[in-house]
Order: structure tokens, then sequence, then C-alpha cells
């Protein structure tokens, strides 16, 4: 019988951490920053000793994230990871952004559970709406860098992020393919920035779609639904396809509780 995963991570089992508060060098207008505000917000100095407290409440784990520098890397000392790595037992995924190769030796070297890499498969996503000055070719570079260096990568897909209209999803599967990829997260825009500023549709058959595509391009691959995302009961269908699922729905768990088994964690999806 499959293994399905239900996660429900909380501040009191997984919290995210932001090591740059609500600052962030871009403003993406799906974001504008807002994520961050309800991230906890620790410095690099603090985060040690945070993390031990932490640890002494009982936290599973911790997400290391934050806003990006003018690199698109989310600044922090990998030393810093691997110290925490060194005298806790808590599991550390780290959202990094992009990366050089002397970032994922670094990375490796602290020892932590899993980098979350976003990946986008469109330059003109990247340059309007995520208004960076970055190219499909330095996601790719970031993930590759974190193969050839034995880092569990798990690269996330937001399905529909241009607005809600599948651009550049596809590609983005494609360049993945060549990689040994062991998790991938689908993710789908949540439009309530978006919708400031003008309406935004969903076109669900095309989101099912290719949900079903990256299952069959990756058959052997631990697949996740995230927690970005938002509620939509049409697509409740579609949880079989998935090995883990973040937050599901009654609904959800319905379409899967019958022939499947089923094991709850607390953690985030990346480390299932």
């Amino acid at each position: 019988m499959e293994t399905k995963n239900l996660c429900y991570p909380s501040k009191e089992s997984f919290p995210s951490i932001s090591v740059t508060g609500e600052e962030c060098h871009f403003s993406c207008i799906h974001c504008n920053h807002k994520y961050l505000k309800y991230m906890m917000h620790v410095t690099q100095e603090n985060l040690y000793q945070k993390a031990i407290e932490l640890q002494n409440k009982g936290i599973k784990g911790i997400l290391i994230s934050g806003g990006l520098d003018e690199n698109g890397k989310v600044p922090i000392d990998y030393s810093i990871l691997e110290k925490i790595k060194r005298d806790t037992s808590l599991i550390i995924n780290h959202h990094s952004g992009f990366l050089i190769k002397d970032d994922a030796k670094n990375i490796k070297k602290s020892g932590i559970d899993a980098v979350s890499v976003d990946f986008v498969g469109s330059d003109d996503t990247i340059k309007n709406i995520l208004k960076m000055p970055f190219r499909v070719s330095d996601y790719e570079n970031t993930v590759r860098y974190l193969v050839e260096e034995g880092v569990n990568v798990v690269p996330h897909i937001c399905v529909g992020l241009d607005k809600g209209k599948i651009v550049g999803e596809y590609n983005a599967v494609e360049i993945l393919k060549k990689y040994p990829i062991n998790s991938l997260t689908l993710l789908v825009l949540i439009k309530s920035e978006l919708e400031k500023k003008e309406n935004i549709l969903y076109d669900i058959q095309s989101i099912k779609k290719f949900f079903l595509h990256v299952r069959k391009s990756f058959p052997d691959t631990m697949l996740s639904l995230g927690c970005m995302r938002p509620r939509i009961q049409e697509l409740d269908e579609m949880a079989p396809i998935f090995n883990n699922i973040v937050n599901p729905s009654k609904n959800m768990i319905k379409f899967i509780r019958n022939d499947k088994s089923i094991v709850i964690t607390k953690v985030c999806c990346s480390v299932c």
C-alpha cells in the first residue's frame, strides 16, 4: 500500500525564520514582502541562540529563509547553520535563492537537511513578475551546483506565477528532468497581492494538466503539494498523485484515505 504523508507544520513544530526581517532587495508583484512579515524575525547574530531555545521548546525543525540581497541570495553565514546542526537535533531546511558553486560547497559542509529552491522557467516571468535581473539559467545553475555537491535540493515550481497563466512551468520541468531530483514541490499562485491591481483567473484545467505532466515526468520522485497555494476545491481530486500534502483539506483526505497508508507529520514538505 502506498504511503501518503500529510504535513502540518506550524510555528510550534516547524517555524519559518527570516534572517532579514521584512527586508528584500526586490519587490516582486505577487509577494511584495508580504510573506516575510509572517515569519519569525531573527538576525544572524541571534540565530544560533534562537535555535537552541526552539529545540528546548520541543521544536522539530526550522525553515531558514528571508529576503534576497542584490545577488538574489538569502544572505546567511553557512557556518552558523553548521554549528546549529552540530549542537542540536533540529531539521534544517534552507530557502536559499540563487547560489554560486562555493555556496553549494559550504551548504554541503554545513550538513543541513534540505535546500528549497524556487524554480521559474520563463525569463519574461522573472523580469515582469519577480522584477529581478536574472534568467532561467541562474535557477538551473543553482540546482546544478547543489546536485553536484550532493546536497538534498528540493525545487519548487509555482504554477500560474505569471498572473495565473501557465508560461514557463513546462520549460522548468524539462530543465529539471536533466538532474537526479529526489523531491519536487508544486505550489499554486496565491493571487491576493496581484488582485489589488488586476483581476486574476485560475485556469483549473490547465493546472490539473500540468500537475499530471509533472507526475508523469517524475514517476519516482517524491512529489509534494506545498503550503503556498490557494484552497481550490476543484483541485482536491489531484491529491492521489502527491506523496506529501501540506495542510490537506478534508475533501483531499477523502480522495486518498481508502487505499493509502496515511502518515501524519509536523514538518514542512521538503523534509517529510
